[in-house]
């Protein structure tokens, strides 16, 4: 079991525009947690403010917006974050909603996951247009 790490060489770094159209990205890594009492390989996902989640937590919500928690608008702010990281990964442990995780992996079996993270992208950038007043 790997342990996950502060090295962006270590994560994937997942742009999820459709076609030619750059971000929103979401930086990946699995593996454990460095201070995982139980280790256990999980898929984490790096949030803005430098904490590393289980992306379960939030596909498990059952809300697009959620994960506007866990996405970068551009490789630059990606950069910029991972510069910022020192010594250990510092993991938020975020309660997974079994019932909502299980709803999340169905939908994923029936569809295409990539054209799905399009699809939430998408609304993401509706939603933070109107944000900035556009």
């Amino acid at each position: 079991m790997r342990t996950i790490t502060n090295d962006y060489h270590d994560a994937q770094i997942l742009n999820l525009g459709a076609g030619s159209e750059r971000g929103p990205y979401l930086v990946t890594q699995t593996g454990v947690a460095p201070r995982d009492p139980l280790p256990k390989t999980r898929m984490f996902v790096l949030r803005p403010d430098g904490f590393w989640v289980d992306f379960n937590a939030y596909a498990s919500q059952g809300k697009p917006e959620a994960m506007d928690e866990i996405v970068f608008s551009t490789t630059t702010q990606v950069m910029e974050t991972f510069g910022k990281l020192f010594g250990k990964p510092r993991v938020l442990d975020l309660p997974v909603n079994e019932e909502g995780l299980k709803a999340w992996i169905e939908r994923q079996e029936h569809g295409d996951p990539l054209e799905a993270a399009r699809a939430w992208a998408k609304e993401y950038k509706i939603r933070h247009r109107k944000d900035r007043g556009r």
